[in-house]
C-alpha cells in the first residue's frame, strides 16, 4: 500500500520535489525562450549551436529526471493527474537529441520525426497551472461533489494537453522543416498560453468571489458573508457581546392558506412580497437578518458585524420593527398586512455560527432571544402591534425618535420573571391619550379598579379602540366583582 500524500509530501524526496516545483517552473519558461530564438537563427548567427545544444539537452534532462522522481514517489496519484501528461511530453523533446547521430542517420525518416518533439517545449509552459489553486485539489476533507467536479476539471485539462500534442505534431509534420512557420506557430501559442493564465490568475478568482458573495448573501446575513470573504478562517468564532433581537410574524398567514387552497404561487408571492417590506426596513437601519421561520423574521443588532453601543443597536431594531409594520399596511397586499414584533435586549448574547461540521448558521443565543420570542406571541393577547422589553425601553427612552406606552407587567409562558413591557410608536404618530393610559395603568396596578377602568374608557373613545384598554376593562369589571386573595398585577401569557 502506498502513503498517503500527506506522507508522501513529508519524506526527503518528496520535500525536494515540493521545493523544485518554481525553479523547475522558470527553467521551463527559459527553455521556451531559447528554443524561440534558436528557430529566429540567433544561436547559429552567434556562431554558439554547440553550446546552445548542450545547454537545452541539460534542460531536457533535467524535465526526464523531474519525471522520474513524481513517478517514484508520488506513483498512482501522479499518473491520474493530467499533471503526467504534462511532464511526459515535456520530456519528449530530449528525442531532439538526434542531431546528435552521425550525419548519415540524421536523414531517416523516424529520426525527423523525432526532431518535431522540439515543439513540446512550449507545453512545459503550462506547468504554471498547478500553481494556481482553482486547478488543485483541497488538501481537507471534500464531499463527494467536490471530488467530482475537481475530477472533471482534470479530464478537461488532460484532454486539452493530449489535442494540443497531437495537433502540433500533425501540423509541423505537414509543413516539413520550417523554421519560421514553427516560430510562428509556437510564438502563438507562448501568448496563447500567457492571456489564458492572466485571465485564470486574475479574472476567475474575481468571478468565483462575486459568485460566492452571491451565494453566502442567500445563506447569510450581508454584514457576515462580506466579514467571512475577507477573513475565510473566521467563520467559526463567536462573542459575547450586547445585542437586541426581534421577532417579527406576518399575520394572516393560516387563514390565507386556507383561502388560496392549492394556489401555491400565489401564497408564495404574496408572502415574498410581504417579508420584502419587513426585510427592506431591517435592511435601512442596518440589522442583522438571522433567519426565516415560515411567516417570521428574526432579526437582531450586536456583536462584531455591527457598529455602535448597545443603546443604537437597540434604538435601529426599534424603528425598523415599527416603520416595517408601517410599510407593510401601506402595501395594500390583499393577504397579508400586519405584522407583530416582539423585541428583546440582552446585556450579555452569544453570537457566531453555531451546528455542525457539516451545517452551520450564523445566529444568536441568549436567554432574551426566547423572551423576543415570547413577546411576538403575546401581541395578540394585548392587541398591539409590538411588545420591547424593559431593557430595550430604557436604553432608547431618551431618543427623541420613539415614544413608549408602558403596557404593564406580564409573566410569559415558560419563564417566572415578570417583565415590565412597552409599545413602540413614532413621534409623528397622534399620542395625547399615552399620559391617560398610563394613570389607567397605575390605578390598576394600586386596586383602583374602578378609576382605571375610567381613564381605559377614555384611551378607547380617544383612539376609537385600544387593544390593551379592552383587555383591562375587562379584567377591571372581573375583579370589581371579586378580586383574588393571590392577586398580583401581572398578566400571564400563554404564549
Amino acid at each position: 500500500m502506498s502513503n498517503p500524500p500527506e506522507a508522501q509530501s513529508q519524506t526527503p524526496l518528496g520535500r525536494l520535489i515540493e521545493a523544485s516545483e518554481r525553479p523547475v517552473l522558470g527553467l521551463a519558461m527559459a527553455a521556451v525562450a531559447l528554443y524561440l530564438a534558436e528557430l529566429q537563427g540567433l544561436w547559429h548567427r552567434l556562431d554558439v549551436e554547440g553550446p546552445y545544444h548542450a545547454v537545452a539537452l541539460g534542460i531536457d534532462v533535467v524535465f526526464l529526471i523531474d519525471l522520474v522522481l513524481k513517478s517514484a514517489v508520488q506513483r498512482g496519484r501522479y499518473w491520474r493527474s493530467p499533471w503526467f501528461l504534462i511532464d511526459f511530453f515535456s520530456t519528449l523533446p530530449i528525442l531532439g537529441a538526434v542531431h546528435f547521430l552521425p550525419f548519415q542517420l540524421e536523414g531517416l525518416r523516424f529520426v525527423r520525426t523525432f526532431r518535431l518533439f522540439r515543439v513540446l517545449r512550449t507545453l512545459r509552459a503550462l506547468r504554471v497551472l498547478k500553481s494556481l489553486s482553482v486547478f488543485t485539489e483541497s488538501g481537507g476533507p471534500q464531499s463527494e461533489l467536490e471530488l467530482a467536479a475537481h475530477r472533471k476539471v482534470e479530464h478537461a485539462i488532460s484532454a486539452s494537453v493530449i489535442a494540443y500534442v497531437v495537433f502540433f505534431l500533425l501540423v509541423l509534420g505537414g509543413a516539413g522543416h520550417d523554421d519560421a512557420a514553427e516560430f510562428w506557430l509556437v510564438l502563438g501559442s507562448v501568448a496563447g498560453m500567457t492571456v489564458m493564465m492572466v485571465v485564470v490568475r486574475f479574472q476567475l478568482p474575481a468571478i468565483s468571489t462575486t459568485q460566492v458573495r452571491s451565494l453566502l448573501n442567500v445563506a447569510l446575513p450581508h454584514q457576515v458573508a462580506e466579514h467571512f470573504l475577507a477573513n475565510p478562517d473566521s467563520y467559526d468564532r463567536t462573542s459575547r457581546a450586547p445585542a437586541t433581537v426581534v421577532f417579527t410574524d406576518i399575520q394572516g398567514f393560516t387563514s390565507t392558506v386556507e383561502a388560496l387552497g392549492t394556489d401555491l404561487e400565489a401564497i408564495k408571492h404574496n408572502l415574498e412580497a410581504a417579508l420584502d417590506v419587513i426585510v427592506e426596513s431591517h435592511l435601512k437601519h442596518d440589522l442583522i437578518v438571522d433567519k426565516f421561520i415560515g411567516d417570521a423574521v428574526m432579526s437582531f443588532r450586536g456583536g462584531p458585524h455591527a457598529d455602535g453601543d448597545p443603546a443604537d443597536n437597540a434604538l435601529r431594531v426599534v424603528l425598523a420593527s415599527v416603520e416595517g409594520a408601517r410599510a407593510l399596511q401601506a402595501l395594500g397586499n390583499p393577504y397579508f398586512s400586519n405584522a407583530k414584533t416582539g423585541g428583546a435586549s440582552a446585556e450579555h448574547a452569544l453570537i457566531g455560527t453555531f451546528g455542525t461540521r457539516r451545517r452551520l448558521s450564523y445566529t444568536v443565543l441568549g436567554d432574551r432571544v426566547n423572551l423576543a420570542a415570547r413577546l411576538e406571541g403575546a401581541c395578540n393577547g394585548f392587541g398591539v402591534t409590538n411588545l420591547f422589553c424593559d431593557l430595550t425601553y430604557s436604553l432608547t427612552k431618551h431618543s427623541n425618535r420613539v415614544v413608549w406606552r408602558r403596557v404593564g407587567a406580564i409573566r410569559v409562558q415558560g419563564k417566572e420573571e415578570v417583565q415590565q413591557v412597552y409599545e413602540a410608536f413614532l413621534p409623528s404618530d397622534t399620542l395625547d391619550w399615552v399620559s391617560t393610559y398610563h394613570q389607567a395603568v397605575e390605578a390598576y396596578e394600586s386596586q383602583d379598579f374602578a378609576g382605571a377602568a375610567e381613564h381605559f374608557r377614555a384611551v378607547i373613545d380617544a383612539r376609537g379602540s385600544d387593544g390593551p384598554s379592552n383587555l383591562y376593562l375587562g379584567l377591571c369589571t372581573k375583579f370589581t366583582a371579586q378580586l383574588p386573595a393571590d392577586w398580583e398585577p401581572i398578566i400571564a401569557t400563554k404564549k
